[in-house]
């Protein structure tokens, strides 16, 4: 009686291991996907993971290994059976019905702005004794964008003050780009942006917000990401490029004209970037996804000066750590009553950089400590 109780427990798992080594993967797929298309530093997401088992057998346990970027970390429950070394890997067992569909829903947290891609999950099938019954490797295609994270708006307000300054004490031709001064009749240039609904309805005909000569004023922000000293600078550099962004959304928001020129490295794209912003929420989300894949600088301070071409009218926003003399006498170069200069520079402390005093040319030391 127990030789044939035993002899069937024999043949009971040889059968269940037999036929899950060779249909564990029939009609079994997994999917992952980012539930964002973009997210900003520091802010969570999650990413979904989909396993359908669509066959008429189930699957008594199967792994699944996901490897993706460190800088993606994964938080609270969804952090149980991952590790963080120079990828960031996550493993989660799955036991699957017959034709079942089982989501999760994995949160994380974007710690440093780029571009992040999932291109395969690893799955590792086991039977009903937990033994290896196979191995496959699944191609996904699933990316995030981590913008870069926008810095407080009190701080833009200075930089937007720094402007006017720079305007109305070094070239009158300019009044204040920021300053409100009244209401006027509707005329057809005016974007429609500028209708003040409550004075229409009081006067029975189209009004508008009336600023100082906006339109005149075109702003050329010249971001500069060299980093070359031994002691790397990594957290100024990165608070270049937030304030690009940032300072960017702000101005266009504003519906005032922003040309970016900088020496930012950004795979797939040679040379100087140059890019002109128009007014609208996608000009400001395409830039925000070039500003997250920049990989370094793409030249030195120098030869990003001299590519920068200024034309009549123009503004010009120059943001960088390196206050060496021969970047200061390329800035006094550039800068003239025709095309006065503010410079930004972001430092670890507002007492390291004593601002330059240079002609034309307005310095804002910007104290990344806040």
């Amino acid at each position: 009686m127990y030789l044939i109780l035993f002899a069937g427990l024999i043949i009971a798992y040889m059968l269940q291991s037999s036929l899950i080594r060779r249909y564990w993967d029939k009609d079994l797929s997994v999917e992952l996907r980012f539930r964002d298309r973009y997210i900003y530093e520091g802010d969570s997401s999650v990413l979904q993971e989909v396993v359908t088992n669509d066959k008429r057998m189930p699957v008594p346990a199967i792994e699944v290994r996901i490897a993706m970027s460190s800088k993606l970390v994964f938080r609270g429950e969804s952090a149980d059976n991952s590790r963080v070394s120079d990828n960031t890997i996550k493993r989660d067992v799955f036991s699957m019905l017959m034709h079942q569909q089982i989501t999760r829903s994995l949160t994380f947290i974007g710690r440093k702005r780029g571009c992040y891609r999932i291109t395969q999950a690893d799955i590792k099938s086991y039977d009903f004794f937990y033994r290896d019954c196979g191995y496959r490797s699944d191609s996904q295609d699933t990316m995030i964008y981590v913008y870069p994270a926008q810095v407080d708006t009190r701080r833009i307000h200075t930089i937007c003050s720094a402007i006017s300054g720079s305007v109305l004490v070094q070239n009158q031709l300019f009044p204040d780009p920021f300053e409100f001064c009244g209401i006027r009749e509707y005329v057809p240039t005016d974007p429609a942006g500028r209708i003040n609904w409550k004075a229409t309805i009081r006067s029975d005909k189209p009004m508008v917000n009336q600023y100082d000569s906006t339109a005149d004023l075109d702003l050329v922000i010249v971001f500069d990401l060299e980093d070359s000293h031994i002691l790397k600078e990594y957290e100024l550099v990165e608070e270049t490029i937030r304030i690009v962004s940032s300072l960017t959304a702000h101005l266009v928001k504003k519906r005032m004209s922003v040309t970016l020129y900088g020496n930012a490295d950004i795979p797939g794209r040679e040379g100087l970037f140059h890019e002109k912003i128009s007014f609208g929420a996608g000009h400001i989300a395409l830039l925000n996804q070039q500003l997250a894949c920049i990989d370094g600088a793409s030249s030195d301070t120098l030869t990003l000066l001299s590519e920068v071409t200024l034309s009549a009218k123009q503004l010009m926003i120059f943001i960088s750590k390196n206050a060496e003399e021969e970047t200061r006498a390329a800035v006094a170069d550039m800068a003239s009553p025709a095309h006065p200069v503010l410079w930004i520079i972001p430092s670890y402390y507002s007492d390291d950089a004593p601002p330059p005093k240079l002609a034309c040319v307005q310095t804002l030391v910007w104290n990344i400590t806040g």
